[in-house]
């Protein structure tokens, strides 16, 4: 499928933008309204939501070389609802945090899978879309990327919560792999050559985002939540170890 290239496109990107906010800011009047937390609470909750909404919005209206389509006001959708997540955590940390031995409560953890399902199932259909509209770009494709590792970074950690803090730390490592190996470029050149296409990988980040979710359902019990995130994380590792070896034995590709 060849690339859009079409480059009006700064209008709609700034009109989404406005409305990825006013939707964010709805949902933080609903989120104050529904719940009992201390206004400082609700005040890191705000913004945290709107920074995570900002470096969105901000990442679109930068784009120069590539349009803004259809695809990707998808995935502004998403990174509101990702946003309306993370907006949730110091409401069902605070607890967690206040008392060690205190799970946050089981509204908070259906809210955010409440909020995060439907951000989840559209990952996916932001790229269908590209393709059968013939707007594929590949800032799209990162753009659609962060949103993803963003999504993995709020539940990982609204996971470790339920399963216990400090003990269920290791369930960070999956919200937290892709940062890691970002930060990784900096020191290894050789990791920014374009990986090959992988099943395997495609599939295991698939479902780290559907483990996570079950894991975060109230009726699922506890150690069948921690095996099941366990196992996920385990898959996770070998897919970046595998991709790391990879880079590594092709590293004389770049020289």
């Amino acid at each position: 499928m060849p690339l859009a290239r079409s480059t009006a496109s700064g209008p709609s990107a700034r009109r989404d933008g406005l409305l990825a906010f006013a939707g964010l800011g709805a949902g933080l009047v609903a989120l104050g309204a529904a719940t009992q937390a201390p206004a400082a609470v609700l005040g890191v909750s705000a913004l945290l939501g709107l920074a995570v909404l900002g470096a969105v919005v901000r990442s679109t209206l930068r784009r120069r070389a590539e349009p803004y389509g259809p695809a990707d006001r998808i995935t502004v959708a998403r990174s509101v609802l990702v946003a309306l997540c993370a907006a949730l955590l110091p409401v069902g940390l605070t607890p967690v945090l206040a008392g060690p031995a205190q799970g946050p409560a089981e509204a908070w953890c259906w809210a955010v899978v409440a909020v995060a399902l439907p951000a989840w199932l559209l990952d996916g259909i932001d790229g269908r879309v590209a393709r059968r509209t013939g707007t594929t770009t590949r800032a799209g494709a990162r753009f659609d990327q962060e949103v993803d590792a963003a999504l993995l970074l709020v539940l990982a950690l609204a996971v470790a919560a339920r399963l216990g803090l400090p003990g269920a730390w290791w369930v960070l490592l999956i919200g937290a792999l892709r940062y890691l190996f970002l930060l990784g470029l900096r020191a290894r050149p050789a990791w920014r050559r374009p990986l090959p296409f992988s099943s395997y990988r495609r599939v295991v980040a698939g479902i780290q985002g559907g483990v996570l979710l079950g894991a975060l359902v109230p009726l699922i019990p506890l150690p069948l939540a921690a095996a099941a995130t366990a196992a996920a994380l385990a898959l996770l590792l070998v897919s970046f170890g595998r991709d790391v070896l990879w880079l590594e034995r092709n590293a004389r590709g770049l020289s």
